[in-house]
């Protein structure tokens, strides 16, 4: 039974909602590690690809073309994971024990969540397309500063040519242009355009099944000796990181960044809200697998299982800390 002194803002059909919406995810992530355990993890490359190249980028049009354009929230959204990035980072650096511009790729694993997987399908599922917008915002950001900002640290040099290369990057702007930028057109054309727009929704539907299942496929050759070497990491990871991400919101409270006065505008209160619990679900994220198997070299084998170690703690400990950080955004960002 719950007490209504321990959750005075959370009623037991919230708690059941949110863990509805968290337990459907981790089923399907179980059925990727499942189909990696089984395949090997094979075809890892080809789910990459496929997930990067085309579902992604689709999902990323379907969501934000049906979606308000907000200046404000956008610059919130890029400020909010430059500061959680940045500030992980430098704590990383002191409790790794490792250093700036040469240092362990530990550091990048400890910093870097699974935004591209695990964030749009768990977004869609708590917010709806308001979420999943926003968490398509949020990915591309974490993109952005981690081939830049990231490998710059860590290696001494960043990669725009990556961020170029990066379907997604395309997609987002043509889905906010096509938001913005309304226009009409002849008849045969618009038709045209219309079948286009179901064939990229269609696509689009099968993106987040397969997001999930592309998290979960290679978590089945972990090896539960790396455990131990992954704990400061991973504990960086999925608790220092939403607490980060906590100060933020508390910050931009402060400043009116974001609009904190529900007023008559109810709507707006709530997309408000929707984008300061987007920041701290996102911050809460396990490892994401893409950096790691992006960026291990085969002869550095004490870092690989520093890493692959990070990765497993932050997989096992966020199966606690996400529905934690899930009560916590019901209690303090929804109710007040």
């Amino acid at each position: 039974m719950i007490s209504e002194n321990l959750l005075p803002f959370v009623t037991p059909i919230e708690i059941y909602m949110m863990l509805r919406g968290f337990i459907p995810v981790v089923i399907i992530v179980i059925v990727g590690i499942i189909i990696g355990k089984w395949d090997a993890s094979k075809h890892q490359l080809t789910l990459i690809k496929l997930t990067n190249y085309i579902f992604l980028p689709c999902l990323a049009f379907s969501a934000l073309h049906k979606h308000a354009f907000d200046c404000t929230e956008i610059i919130a959204i890029a400020l909010g994971v430059l500061i959680i990035i940045s500030a992980t980072t430098i704590v990383s650096v002191f409790v790794l024990g490792e250093k700036f511009r040469g240092g362990s790729k530990n550091i990048l694993a400890a910093v870097y969540m699974s935004s591209g997987t695990l964030m749009p399908p768990l977004a869609f599922v708590l917010f709806g397309n308001e979420g999943l917008a926003k968490a398509i915002y949020f990915h591309l950001f974490v993109i952005i500063y981690y081939n830049t900002l990231g490998l710059w640290m860590v290696e001494g040099t960043g990669n725009l040519k990556a961020i170029l290369k990066t379907p997604l990057v395309y997609l987002v702007i043509l889905g906010v242009a096509a938001r913005i930028f309304p226009f009409s057109l002849p008849d045969t054309v618009e038709e045209f355009a219309w079948l286009a727009e179901k064939g990229v929704d269609l696509t689009a539907m099968g993106a987040l099944p397969l997001l999930l299942i592309s998290f979960g496929y290679p978590l089945g050759l972990l090896k539960i000796s790396d455990f131990k070497g992954g704990v400061k990491g991973g504990l960086l990871r999925v608790v220092v990181s939403p607490l980060v991400a906590l100060l933020v919101v508390y910050i931009y409270r402060k400043t009116g960044l974001l609009n904190m006065d529900r007023g008559y505008d109810i709507l707006g209160f709530l997309d408000q809200r929707t984008t300061e619990a987007l920041l701290i679900l996102g911050a809460a994220l396990p490892t994401s697998n893409y950096a790691l198997h992006m960026h291990i070299d085969n002869d550095e084998v004490k870092a690989e299982k520093r890493i692959t170690g990070t990765l497993l703690v932050s997989v096992v400990a966020s199966v606690v800390t996400i529905p934690v950080v899930l009560l916590l955004i019901l209690m303090f960002i929804f109710t007040d």
